[in-house]
């Protein structure tokens, strides 16, 4: 086993970053952690032959890449100790990209403080309308539902509203789509809407809105509970 191995470390701060992110679920802290994962080096551990690399089937979150942000998180880990190579991430992209969707994400120092990132974000939970995918969201922030419900209480052509996760393939991390079944024109609502959000949202934050029809309001019904529904 080389030495290097041995004294590896990524530099990234993954136990303070999973903290954080449990006390501040921010999509921007999400975005900016992940801006410092694409250009870090990983331990990733295999089995017979560094092309065969054992997944982890985690529940509810599918067959996941394990890897390991410094030797001493590997340490943790019932793997052997001596079959792991160092590897970038743009490399580790590659393989789950390449599955088929037999890997659904990664999962960084598993047998400690973890994080996980899905590419598709999900099996039976994912619905996809056109390059989109929408996604039964994680976490919602509370003052974006808000505002949003308060809103839309004094709307009367407003009858249910649906705050979701979106994401493009284009795009390193989901963002928020909410979709409204109102009578009405786009134009002329939804830059209304935007201005009530407006006070809640940070630098860097991406809210896509979109009207619905009969397949985009089916698609959100069976992911997520409506944040607003007309009395």
């Amino acid at each position: 086993m080389s030495t290097d191995i041995t004294n590896f470390e990524s530099g990234l701060e993954v136990d303070s970053a999973a903290d954080t992110f449990a006390a501040n679920p921010d999509p921007q802290l999400l975005r900016d952690f992940f801006g410092k994962v694409e250009i870090a080096n990983f331990l990733v551990p295999y089995r017979d032959k560094p092309t065969n690399i054992p997944l982890l089937d985690v529940k509810d979150k599918g067959k996941l890449l394990p890897i390991f942000s410094s030797f001493a998180a590997f340490e943790k880990s019932p793997l052997p100790k001596d079959k792991a190579i160092i590897m970038p991430f743009s490399r580790i992209d590659e393989i789950v990209k390449r599955s088929e969707g037999q890997i659904n994400g990664i999962i960084i120092n598993p047998h400690g403080k973890s994080m996980i990132f899905q590419r598709n974000g999900g099996k039976a939970t994912e619905k996809k309308q056109g390059e989109l995918r929408l996604m039964k969201p994680s976490f919602i922030p509370e003052s974006i539902a808000a505002a949003l419900r308060n809103y839309l209480s004094g709307c009367e052509n407003v009858y249910s509203a649906y705050i979701l996760w979106g994401q493009k393939d284009s795009e390193i991390s989901p963002h928020l789509f909410i979709v409204i079944d109102f009578d009405g024109k786009r134009e002329e609502f939804f830059p209304k809407v935007a201005e009530a959000l407006r006070p809640c949202l940070h630098e860097g934050d991406n809210i896509e809105m979109a009207k619905a029809d009969f397949k985009l309001l089916k698609a959100a019904e069976k992911l997520i509970k409506p944040v607003y529904k007309k009395p």
